[in-house]
């Protein structure tokens, strides 16, 4: 079979970068480590994204013709530490799916968005939601905290909005500290849309990825990366909530933003 070649450009999805020609996986601009053969593995996987990467494939670009390995054990291992590397499941896989008997099919996510995204027009009216404690990778009483003020700040400020049902903070208090799939989880609280994110401290520096899931299409209608000092959140936390609040305002009801007399110009 012959051998592909290794792309060279860096690759980016949701809020990874990769660059092929390094093995260098990046999550937030921040290094993850990752093995040279779970490296290779992933290279090949995000050259055909939605495409099934055969077994045999993945052999090849592995290990070479002359290389004798045990081929199951190293490929389930390094498809184990790309899942790892990325926050992955095999059981709900949002990056990594395994296609039975056949190989592995790279699911293909798009970059994360720094401003608004474009509904579609058959797409459901959001009239529920869910907005979740965030994932919190940094363990410690004082991020915990900050994730319950900036949750409970955000739910305060959208449950303003008419027409629109916002679940209580005790109603999804019970998936903090854990890694799930939104859209699951916003089908089982019977909600059309999920604010999810991850929060991370690194230093002095705080990183919290924010993502708003239509949850019947499992479609991105916003998402942005916010970069701040610890100790300017930990200050006010209530700025950076409204900030996101009114980032997801601006998606649920584009009429409420600006002052109530804009509003009503607008209206009239």
């Amino acid at each position: 079979m012959k051998r592909l070649d290794v792309p060279t450009s860096v690759v980016r999805f949701g809020v990874f970068e990769f660059d092929p020609q390094s093995g260098e996986l990046r999550k937030h601009g921040l290094k993850i480590k990752i093995e040279r053969q779970a490296a290779k593995a992933l290279s090949l996987l995000l050259e055909h994204p939605g495409q099934t990467c055969m077994r045999e494939e993945l052999q090849h670009r592995l290990w070479p013709d002359n290389v004798f390995v045990d081929f199951e054990r190293g490929l389930y291992k390094a498809i184990h530490t790309v899942r790892k590397a990325l926050g992955d499941s095999a059981a709900s896989p949002r990056y990594l799916e395994t296609v039975g008997g056949e190989g592995y099919r790279f699911i293909p996510v798009p970059q994360e968005l720094s401003g608004l995204a474009v509904r579609p027009r058959n797409a459901c009216k959001i009239d529920s939601l869910a907005v979740l404690p965030f994932v919190n990778q940094s363990a410690g009483p004082e991020m915990e905290f900050l994730n319950k003020m900036i949750i409970e700040r955000i739910i305060d400020a959208i449950s303003r909005i008419a027409g629109l049902s916002v679940l209580a903070y005790g109603t999804v208090q019970r998936y903090e500290y854990k890694e799930f799939d939104p859209r699951a989880v916003g089908q089982n609280l019977a909600v059309r849309a999920v604010a999810a994110g991850e929060m991370t401290r690194h230093n002095d520096e705080v990183f919290l990825h924010v993502e708003l899931i239509d949850v019947g299409s499992g479609t991105q209608l916003w998402g942005a990366l916010f970069k701040k000092p610890y100790s300017e959140i930990a200050e006010c936390p209530e700025k950076l909530a409204d900030r996101i609040a009114h980032q997801i305002r601006r998606i649920l009801a584009p009429g409420m933003n600006g002052t109530p007399k804009q509003r009503a110009e607008r209206a009239a």
